[in-house]
């Protein structure tokens, strides 16, 4: 289930007369009215420019980034009649090329008034192809001996504040992948060494004890897996910022009650020592929670809130991007279940109810992802099932994704966990 917005068309669109941003690409005759996707017939373009429309724009507080990464360097900006241009130029620096997929470019800026302007585009530039027969790699499976295993697992269903949109399996998505985690395939581990959190057990101060105090124990040669199923939303009152709603957030109360994307980053490069980091993330569920408040009711809210919904308006919700961008160094699987601006399906279809992700990922754990059939599942086999399965399942609606530089040797299920896991204690 796709966000709500429509794609654009190959042909120019003007943007609304109110829209404050607008991104053009002259050398395609595009141009895309802000919080809005586009589908590109190419991908070989070398500038953009974004238009600003607003009175008094402080210029020192224009801040621009594709693909997650400031793209200032790249960028210029000027007075042109009564707007303010601001051009890219895609040659300057390595490494601000569209690449292949969905791309973000974001845009914020001040006005005269001191309010945060925010705008972000979606431009695609083509289905990467499915691949349900990959010849196998044969590679070597990386030697875990020795670790010792960590385990934060999260999954929030049902919500304290009715305004958010309740989730029917996230809850059981993390039991699955729990249980599957004391399994012998799974590795064995120690139940002590697993925090397993869902609905109202997967409050913010639990939530951060598992990431900031739990997680500091792990040693370097450890291993670290982070499973969440919930929402990941843009805070509706500042689109800018993003979040991990743990059970009790309050929807218009964010910044006080949820988990910044910039404290993720905080987590992985000063509080999580342990250089094998597995992160499998399903976080975006809902169109509905990154709207703005509207007139309406809010059944079992109080004071203020009670004459306050959440309605979904045009936007991009870049969560996933950024979870993927925010897990440091060293060797890493990070995988999402979507991709940017895409939505996350769940369905009694798929084992009885589970998210789709859910329910491959732990299919291809089984065995299912053992493509070179040596009864290890790696990081890479398993991403490259779960992708091509979620894709074909969901008539490409819902695309996972994984960080660049996986770590496609690292062994997440099977042979080699079993074998570590009998290891003997130290003394």
């Amino acid at each position: 289930m796709k966000l709500g917005f429509i794609l654009a068309t190959l042909n120019v669109r003007p943007a609304p007369r109110d829209s404050v941003f607008t991104l053009q690409i002259p050398e395609l005759q595009l141009e895309f009215p802000g919080d809005s996707a586009g589908l590109l017939p190419r991908s070989d373009f070398n500038t953009f420019q974004i238009v600003i429309r607003a009175q008094r724009i402080n210029y020192g507080s224009i801040r621009s980034r594709i693909n997650t990464e400031s793209a200032s360097i790249v960028m210029e900006t000027k007075a042109v009649s009564d707007t303010i241009v601001c051009s890219f130029d895609l040659n300057r620096r390595a490494g601000f090329r569209m690449s292949p997929g969905r791309n973000s470019v974001e845009i914020e800026a001040t006005d005269g008034r001191g309010r945060p302007l925010y705008a972000s585009f979606l431009l695609d530039r083509g289905a990467a192809p499915i691949t349900t027969t990959r010849p196998a790699t044969h590679g070597t499976v990386e030697d875990i001996a020795g670790q010792e295993r960590y385990a934060v697992v999260v999954g929030v269903s049902r919500y304290r504040d009715p305004a958010i949109p309740q989730l029917q399996y996230a809850d059981q998505d993390a039991k699955a992948f729990r249980d599957f985690l004391l399994s012998p395939d799974g590795g064995r581990f120690q139940a002590d060494k697993i925090l397993y959190m869902v609905n109202e057990d997967a409050g913010m101060k639990n939530l951060r004890t598992a990431l900031y105090t739990f997680l500091a124990k792990p040693r370097k040669e450890d291993l670290v897996v982070i499973y969440f199923a919930g929402h990941g939303s843009p805070d509706p009152n500042d689109r800018r910022n993003l979040y991990l709603l743990p059970y009790d957030t309050e929807i218009f109360n964010m910044g006080g009650s949820a988990l910044p994307m910039w404290e993720i980053q905080d987590i992985f490069s000063r509080v999580i020592k342990a250089q094998r980091i597995v992160t499998f993330t399903d976080a975006c569920h809902s169109a509905g929670i990154s709207g703005a408040s509207a007139e309406g009711q809010v059944p079992g809210a109080s004071g203020a809130q009670r004459d306050l919904k959440i309605a979904p308006v045009a936007g991009n919700n870049l969560i996933n991007q950024y979870l993927a961008r925010y897990t440091g160094e060293g060797k890493r699987a990070v995988m999402t279940a979507s991709d940017i601006g895409e939505t996350s399906a769940e369905s009694r279809k798929w084992g009885g109810g589970h998210g789709v992700f859910t329910y491959f990922l732990m299919e291809g754990l089984k065995g299912k992802a053992d493509q070179d059939r040596d009864g290890t599942v790696t990081a890479g086999e398993l991403f490259d099932f779960v992708r091509d399965q979620v894709i074909l399942a969901t008539s490409r609606q819902q695309n996972p994704t994984a960080l660049p530089g996986l770590a496609r040797d690292m062994p997440l299920a099977g042979k080699a966990m079993r074998a570590s896991s009998n290891r003997p204690e130290a003394p």
